[in-house]
């Protein structure tokens, strides 16, 4: 019995010994369950992502709103209207008397450059106004003394406040601010602080009163620069002079134009400067002085240009634009010979 008890348990050895061993598969059942799911969650994320994008994208700015999607020709356009102006442009074209620009050796490019933005350039203009005193009633004139020169303060009721309602131009009244050189009444002159202050304060009847008036050339903002000592300095000059101030008006006609057609292009703030150096080119063009060095004895080298108004000189281009384009059609072959075909040269 014993040795058959030995026997069924070797033989129970053998059969558990030859059995296959159990796959890795049957194993972890699980392991796909959390691949399926990482899948999952990583989808997720690029959703997600993708639609912050598509979000930072789509989002307008503040001017698409209002301005069109940027195209590229309208700067050609303005670049070539700006060359059209410059090129049929004959400012230096002067008949008659030649208003001298310049100063006695003068060079060519200083005479076009800076000479026509300095010359005539004042930092006050003094004009005469004359006043009718009315019955019973004073100039009406608080003055005060400002580094040495009699100011008027402010404009009280009286004969000067009647004479600027009444004066057709703004050169033929008298504003606070400006400056008072002499007053003279009944044959009466006065020239300083106390003189002026009895003139001002004096009722009359009927009585003319001439006034000499200084009037600052430059903005409030920018009196400050005035030579205290009397002669205009540079930046005054600069400021004040004919020549700049042709250039300002023209600058700023040709700029707000340009400005519009930057705003129609849909291009970003940073073509503006491009629009603004043009307009300038234009300006100075149009504003700055001449130089001739074959006029005769007496006739300035340097002289200031015609400083026509821009609506004038783009009448006259467009003048000299339809007349070439008359001229074209009736010959169009010749044109097309002077175009193409190469001229001889005579040596």
């Amino acid at each position: 019995f014993a040795r058959a008890r030995a026997r069924a348990r070797l033989a129970m050895g053998k059969k558990a010994a030859t059995a296959p061993a159990p796959s890795s598969a049957a194993s972890a059942p699980a392991a796909p369950a959390k691949v399926e799911a990482a899948k999952v969650e990583v989808a997720k994320a690029k959703g997600k992502a993708s639609k912050k994008v598509v979000a930072t994208e789509v989002k307008p700015g503040l001017l698409s709103y209002l301005r069109p999607k940027s195209r590229w020709i309208f700067f050609p356009v303005f670049a070539a209207v700006c060359a059209w102006i410059i090129a049929l442009n004959d400012q230096c074209d002067i008949k008659g008397k030649k208003k001298d620009c310049g100063y006695s050796g003068i060079t060519p490019n200083a005479c076009k450059t800076h000479a026509c933005f300095l010359k005539g350039g004042k930092g006050y203009e003094k004009r005469t106004v004359k006043v009718t005193l009315e019955q019973g009633a004073a100039l009406g004139l608080s003055l005060s003394r400002r580094d040495g020169a009699v100011v008027v303060s402010s404009i009280l009721e009286g004969s000067v406040s009647l004479h600027n309602a009444a004066a057709s131009t703004s050169e033929d009244v008298i504003l606070a601010g400006d400056g008072i050189t002499r007053v003279a009444i009944d044959g009466k002159v006065a020239t300083n602080l106390a003189d002026i202050e009895k003139a001002v304060n004096r009722p009359g009847a009927g009585k003319a009163v001439e006034i000499d008036v200084l009037r600052s050339r430059l903005p409030s903002f920018l009196q400050w620069v005035h030579n205290k000592g009397g002669t205009p300095n540079m930046v005054e000059k600069l400021l004040s002079s004919p020549g700049t101030l042709h250039f300002a008006s023209v600058w700023s006609r040709v700029g707000g134009v340009g400005f519009a057609t930057w705003y129609i292009s849909g291009y970003s703030p940073a073509s503006l400067p491009l629009y603004a150096t043009l307009s300038a080119a234009v300006a100075w063009e149009l504003s700055r002085c001449c130089h001739d060095e074959s006029v005769g004895a007496g006739v300035p080298h340097c002289f200031r240009s015609k400083r026509d108004e821009l609506p004038k000189v783009v009448q006259k281009a467009w003048a000299q634009t339809s007349d070439k384009l008359a001229q074209v059609r009736k010959d169009p072959r010749s044109y097309a010979r002077w175009l193409f075909l190469p001229t001889a040269i005579t040596l």
